[in-house]
């Protein structure tokens, strides 16, 4: 399992900022594409598949046949799967033009330090250096990704476009997607916005983050 750690925000509200790949709920916040929080292959433990010898020496038995022999039902498949190949990203300098309209911030402003820093972990190329385009959605791209934009979200110029949410919600995702929200995708953010549990200020934070991490945002 990948641990995903964002300053700041409690834990409900980290797991909903963190998952950008699905419905918001529990899970997977205004991405619009359904699925659990992705995970890296090879830092995933190998798992063995559970053996389908008979024990009584009559051969394999048939997993479909379990349930109506007394043995435990197959588990079914995950219909939220994702394929993360199947995601490319919008270039890096595209993102930061979108972050940099989104604020109304210029390209040297602090908020951007992080994001500066890190360009080329989020994908950015540099020819001269041997550095090429990666375009990617990675787990550890996601986490540079949501470190990043934290401080853009914190800044003075986003809290005044969008100060208090659910009020500001359909604003914000309207200016990030270039869309107006339906009500489904409102809909996606009344857990988070619901719980009594987390303070304003990580509210706001997690929200904007959410938004910020969703594919409509990200991905091409």
């Amino acid at each position: 399992m990948i641990v995903w750690t964002v300053p700041s925000l409690s834990l409900r509200a980290r797991a909903l900022a963190l998952t950008a790949f699905g419905w918001a709920g529990l899970a997977c916040a205004a991405c619009g594409t359904g699925s659990p929080a992705p995970q890296d292959s090879e830092s995933s433990p190998a798992t063995t598949p559970a053996s389908t010898s008979d024990t009584t020496g009559e051969g394999p038995v048939d997993p479909t046949e379990a349930s109506s022999s007394g043995g435990p039902e197959a588990l079914p498949e995950d219909p939220f799967t994702l394929d993360r190949s199947n995601v490319k990203l919008l270039p890096f300098r595209v993102r930061f033009n979108r972050l940099q309209q989104l604020a109304g911030l210029k390209a040297d402003d602090p908020a951007f330090a992080v994001l500066l820093a890190r360009r080329y972990e989020l994908g950015d190329y540099d020819y001269a250096n041997g550095v090429n385009p990666d375009l990617t959605w990675t787990a550890s791209r996601i986490s540079v990704w949501i470190a990043a934009i934290l401080p853009v979200c914190r800044s003075p110029a986003m809290r005044a476009r969008f100060p208090k949410f659910p009020a500001d919600l359909p604003a914000l995702l309207t200016a990030a997607y270039g869309i107006v929200p339906d009500a489904d995708k409102l809909a996606d953010y009344e857990v988070l916005l619901g719980d009594a549990n987390i303070d304003e200020t990580t509210r706001h934070d997690s929200v904007c983050v959410t938004a910020l991490t969703a594919l409509e945002f990200v991905a091409q």
